[in-house]
């Protein structure tokens, strides 16, 4: 240190002597001074990011995250252009550079961004949301999960299907838990020694007299066809769609006892052979 006090070195030279190539200790300064501004700003404009979406509870947790993500990715992007352009480094040529990687990637990585895409969009629109039991062209089930790339839906039987999302919303989709409640529809048949208004009757009151079906919504029943050894009835009730599968078999059950308790037959295929003496 004497040394170099004595020798009366400047260090200003020595701040502007070339270490690598272009690159000075002042470059080199500088550009680590636009990285942590650069930095600095980042965290500012997440935070906000942050801040606003917290203050949007309707956009999913899964959106959320996708927006954080995305944002870094862009300012990271700015970031590196700045101190690229800094440097001496062309932007131009490294957006062109980007910009073919990025077609290269988005063509091997078609299907992908589709998925992706979709599932943005399913979290946005929320045509399904978790818990609700859907029914597309070729499945059925409750939603499980709703991911960037795949729509997680269970089956009745416990099974867990992953629909890609483009098929979603590509396809028609049929959403029964939309609603707050839903029909019921029991398909019987009588005899045609019954009539109709009496079996209609015993239908209405069947639906009167079970427990989850909804009492501010008169139900309706209706001669739907004559078949060759009874009439088709059709009886139509409603309930909460919450208690659906329950109030539909509890429902089914009671028009058998309700039948049983007015006379009513409730006819079944059957032949009758006669013997010709």
């Amino acid at each position: 240190m004497d040394n170099l006090l004595n020798n009366n070195i400047d260090f200003s030279e020595l701040f502007d002597k070339k270490i690598a190539g272009n690159f000075t200790f002042g470059t080199i300064l500088s550009l680590l001074v636009i990285i942590i501004v650069g930095y600095i700003i980042k965290q500012i404009v997440k935070r906000i990011v942050v801040h606003i979406l917290d203050k949007t509870p309707r956009i999913a947790p899964s959106v959320k995250s996708f927006i954080n993500s995305a944002v870094n990715i862009v300012l990271w992007t700015f970031i590196v252009l700045v101190a690229a352009e800094h440097i001496g480094i062309p932007v131009t040529s490294l957006v062109a550079a980007v910009s073919v990687v990025g077609v290269a990637l988005s063509l091997s990585l078609q299907n992908t961004l589709t998925n992706v895409f979709a599932g943005m969009t399913i979290l946005i629109t929320k045509p399904v949301e978790v818990g609700d039991y859907v029914e597309t062209d070729s499945i059925a089930g409750t939603v499980r999960r709703i991911t960037l790339f795949h729509t997680v839906l269970e089956t009745p039987g416990g099974a867990a299907v992953y629909l890609p999302n483009s098929n979603v919303t590509a396809a028609k989709v049929v959403n029964y838990s939309d609603m707050p409640v839903r029909r019921l529809e029991i398909e019987v048949t009588a005899s045609y020694d019954d009539e109709p208004k009496k079996v209609i009757e015993t239908l209405k009151m069947a639906a009167r007299t079970t427990d989850l079906v909804l009492e501010d919504r008169e139900p309706v029943a209706y001669v739907t066809g004559y078949g060759n050894s009874s009439i088709g009835y059709m009886l139509f009730a409603w309930c909460e769609n919450k208690n659906f599968l329950a109030a539909k078999y509890a429902l089914t059950e009671r028009v058998f006892y309700a039948f049983k308790e007015e006379g009513v037959t409730m006819t079944y295929d059957h032949l009758n052979v006669h013997l010709d003496k």
